[in-house]
């Protein structure tokens, strides 16, 4: 998947959970508590590049146009990000772009490493990875936990 490819649906979950407060605008203050609520961390000045270089009209925020510019520097590296879009790819069974808790389970299950209740894990694994608490993980929030979270 290059850049250009990235599917408008994908953009507009993942501009939803940049905009927290819905204006229509993503801010530094923004980007950066997305990247708390993963669990990881970023500098203001990492912010304030990563807006600098995606903001074409210097108005001290992202609108939706400017996004896919933004999107595409928090992905990062495309040798990296198809590595993390087949494993999404793996657990996301019926291709919808979401990964439900069912399908979660029915990975695991199929893998030794969980002996433990593999619902529970299953389960854990879905609050872990999903941002903005819909009961399912989508890409956009697979990829900044994935990149982000401090181990």
């Amino acid at each position: 998947v290059i850049m250009a490819e990235v599917k408008e649906t994908e953009l507009e979950v993942a501009f939803k959970l940049f905009d927290q407060d819905k204006d229509g605008l993503v801010t530094t203050e923004e980007l950066k508590m997305l990247i708390e609520k993963v669990g990881g961390c970023m500098s203001e000045g990492e912010a304030r590049g990563m807006m600098r270089q995606a903001n074409k009209d210097s108005n001290g925020g992202i609108d939706y146009s400017e996004f896919r510019k933004l999107w595409a520097i928090v992905r990062g590296e495309e040798e990296d990000e198809l590595e993390i879009r087949q494993d999404f790819r793996r657990v996301d069974l019926d291709g919808n772009g979401f990964i439900t808790k069912e399908e979660m389970l029915a990975v695991i299950s199929d893998c030794d490493y969980f002996v433990s209740d593999k619902l529970v894990e299953a389960q854990k694994c879905i609050a872990e990875l999903d941002v903005d608490q819909d009961g399912q993980v989508s890409y956009p929030e697979f990829i900044l936990v994935w990149k982000y979270r401090k181990q």
